[in-house]
This record gives structure tokens, sequence and C-alpha cells, in this order.
């Protein structure tokens, strides 16, 4: 295999194709977006097989930029610039568009995906590396390797929106660039118009997640032992309607849980945080339950973040999968209906104090972990004008996120990253095992 060396070719400011009118200069977020770290970018790399036409990246890259100008058009906040924690001003001062080249071959990274590769087809936002894209919301990376085939990677800052608007915006670009116009969904901007923000003063603010000493694996759930989980799940639980993505992600919580309780044994400290509780951070979509419900194209942080707590006894898959069920509903039944009350304020505001509290490390005794999940959306269907992808990943390398993907050929993929030495134990976890594979090659299922 050729070396995994990603070498750029140009960078470029991608403007609206019309400038941005005066009245939308200003953009307000909502208390939703309010507490999201403009350090965080969603990024989705999509790859695309050889075509073995001559010079036919270049006709990519000047697709992509048209398609992107015009579409940008629409979602005018992309091309702007954060001016502070609720306020984006949209100066049309444009997305960052990198072209970058790799010398190996698209089957070599598909054989066996490796994250520290991967991050070599994102665009990077680190200010050593590129100082100019600090203020980017939006920067895209398009990579052509030796072979012909081409990896698209779009990264969103996530104080614009949650998984669902990223999608939005992705689906409404690949219509202009395949010249679809008629699948184009114009997004609805509501910002701080649906949930004005809190008093800066006394809204906590996460503090920024951490990478160092960190390990991140892949890890393929086929949909024969989903379903033979699910069945297991179901008759202790007498129900029924269990989605796919709670069943992996109990089996992923609970072997990480037996990780990181054996990991805490084998250090100096282990006698005090053995039996350390659990808190799984989740989301619930707004869009469809506020009332009135709002329409999915409804760019934003839509969705209200709520911590689920395991307790050592809720380690059994059954009652994982209960816990997550039973929160879930309560956020949905309780704390939505009144949101943009008083008290639905007050509910946000001491929701997010608990959520701060974990992450910063508050309360020693509980590990915390973040699910990502963006099963539901059709990614695999992202077509700029020359095909459905071969494959789409969406990995991350922060400590204890779980980030949960369709599998294009049925089930569903996990980017899981844990401290170093609870994923040493974690991956040799014969539970987890039995039931997943360890970062299979795309290259068995895919065509290339």
């Amino acid at each position: 295999m050729e070396k995994m060396k990603v070498e750029v070719v140009s960078r470029k400011t991608i403007k609206p194709s019309i400038p941005t009118p005066h009245h939308l200069r200003t953009f307000n977020l909502s208390a939703l977006d309010q507490d999201v770290l403009a350090i965080h970018y969603g990024s989705v790399i999509f790859f695309y097989p050889s075509d073995n036409v001559d010079s036919y990246t270049s006709q990519k890259s000047r697709s992509l930029k048209t398609s992107l100008s015009e579409i940008l058009l629409h979602f005018y906040p992309l091309a702007g610039q954060l001016m502070d924690a609720v306020t984006i001003e949209c100066n049309d001062e444009g997305a960052c568009f990198v072209e970058a080249k790799s010398r190996c071959r698209l089957k070599d990274i598909l054989a066996n995906p490796d994250p520290d590769k991967l991050k070599e087809l994102v665009p990077s936002t680190d200010p050593k590396a590129i100082r100019t894209t600090l203020a980017c919301i939006l920067l895209v990376q398009l990579t052509s390797f030796a072979c012909g085939g081409t990896a698209v990677a779009i990264s969103v800052s996530q104080k614009f929106g949650d998984a669902s608007s990223f999608c939005t915006f992705v689906q409404s670009w690949t219509a202009i660039s395949g010249r679809e116009y008629g699948r184009v969904e114009l997004p609805k901007l509501v910002g701080a118009s649906l949930l004005p923000p809190l008093d800066s003063v006394i809204a906590p603010v996460p503090p920024p997640p951490t990478t160092r000493n960190c390990k991140t694996k892949r890890f393929v759930f086929r949909e024969p032992e989903i379903s033979n989980l699910k069945a297991r799940v179901a008759t202790s639980m007498r129900q029924q309607d269990i989605r796919d993505a709670d069943i992996v992600l109990a089996i992923i919580l609970r072997c990480s849980t037996v990780a990181a309780a054996a990991a805490a044994a084998r250090s100096k400290h282990g006698s005090s945080t053995r039996s350390r509780q659990s808190a799984l951070l989740n989301v619930v979509n707004l869009r469809k339950i506020m009332d009135p419900p709002l329409p999915g194209n409804t760019i934003g942080n839509l969705i209200l973040k709520y911590a689920v707590m395991f307790h050592k006894d809720d380690m059994q898959l059954h009652r994982l999968v209960s816990k997550m069920k039973t929160e879930f509903s309560n956020v949905r039944k309780d704390k939505v209906k009144g949101i943009k009350t008083e008290k639905g304020y007050n509910e946000i505001l001491e929701g997010r104090k608990q959520i701060a509290r974990l992450l910063n490390g508050k309360t020693e005794d509980i590990n915390t972990y973040t699910c990502t999940n963006l099963c539901g959306y059709p990614f695999h269907e992202m077509d700029f004008g020359w095909g459905k992808p071969t494959w789409v990943t969406s990995p991350s390398d922060f400590k204890n996120l779980i980030v949960l993907l369709d599998s294009k050929w049925g089930g569903i993929e996990a980017w899981v990253t844990l401290d170093q030495l609870e994923m040493d134990i974690f991956e040799r976890d014969k539970e987890l095992l039995a039931v997943a594979s360890l970062n299979p090659s795309v290259l068995n299922y895919s065509r290339i």
C-alpha cells in the first residue's frame, strides 16, 4: 500500500452566488445553539469510486464549487462568521474549499479503515495549520486518489445545526450539483425566533472534549446479530419496539463500562473507582414532537440534550435499553411540551448545568459517554451527479464518544473512542466480539 499522505493542492473561498441582502446580515442563534462550542464540527466523508475518465476530477471540482456557491445563496449563514455564542454575521466571507490529492488508492483506504488516516481527508480547523479557516462555519475537502476515486469531506460547525440540519444541507447541495432542482429542499431558518438565548451569565458552557491518551476503533454490527439481540432483550422487557441503534448502544455501553472498571482496577486508584456509575448524554429531536410540529427542513440545533444515569445494577442489556427508552419517553412527555415557557427555559438550564457538571468531571465517580446517532439519515444516497457513494463514514476521536451510522449493506457501524487502556480491554471483550466485527474491510461488500 502506498503511504497515506495527503497533499493540499489549493484552498479557496466559495461565496454565495448572489450577495446576502442587508436585512439578513445578522443571524441570531437560539437557546439550543447557545451552549454548543464553536470548535465542534460535525464531519462526514463520502467516498466515490473511479469512473475511469481522464481529468474528470477537475470536472468534479468545478461542479462542486459552482453548486456550492448556488446552494449558499439559500444556506447563507454557512458563508458567514461566528461573532459570539449567539450570533452569526452573514457577511458572505464564504466557505472554505480545499482540494487535495493522495498517491494511495481508494481501495487501500477501504481495505483497512484507519481513523488516523481518515482524518487526513477532513479539512483541518487546527489554528496552527490553517489560521484563515478559524472563522469558517463550513469547510469542504475534495481529495483525489491515484486510482481516480475521490473523497468529499464536509465539516459544518455545530453552532449552525444538528445532524438533521447537516443532512438537509447536503441533500440540497447534491441536488443542485446533480442538476436535480426538484429535489432541492430550501431551509427554514428559525434561529432565535423559536427560542431566544438564555442570559449568558447564567448559561453554563461545557468544557472542550479531550483527545489525549485516547484510541478510536470501528465496529460493525450486522443485521442478524442485531435482530438476535433485539429478540433476546424484547423477551426480558416484554416489548417489541426496540430500535436497532438502542440495542447497539446498549451493548457498547455495557462493554465499555466493564472495560472502564477493569482499567480502574489495574490503576493505583482502582479500589475507589471500581464501582463507578455511568451516564449517557443523548438527544431527542424536537421537530416532530413540538406543538405545533416543525418541518423537517427546519435548521438549527433542534435537539434537547439529556443525561441517562446508569447504576451498577443496570448493566444487563434489557435494563440498559429500558432505562434509555424510559428517559427518552419522559423527556418527550414532560419537557418538550412546555419548552417555550418559563418552566421550559428553567428545565433547559438545569439540564445544561447537569451535563456541564458531568463533562467537567465534577462528578468523578461517573463515566460519561456521548452518543452521536446518524442512523436513519440518507447519507448513502448523496449523489453529486456522479453516482452514489461507495462508503460513508464519520469518525471522531473525542474521548468517550460513540458515533453510530447505518451500514450501506445492512446493520450499523460504530466508531468508539475510549481511554487507551480501556480500549485495549474493550476491543477484546468476548461478548462484544460475539455480535460485532472489529474494523472489517469495506471491500468485502463494495465493488471498487
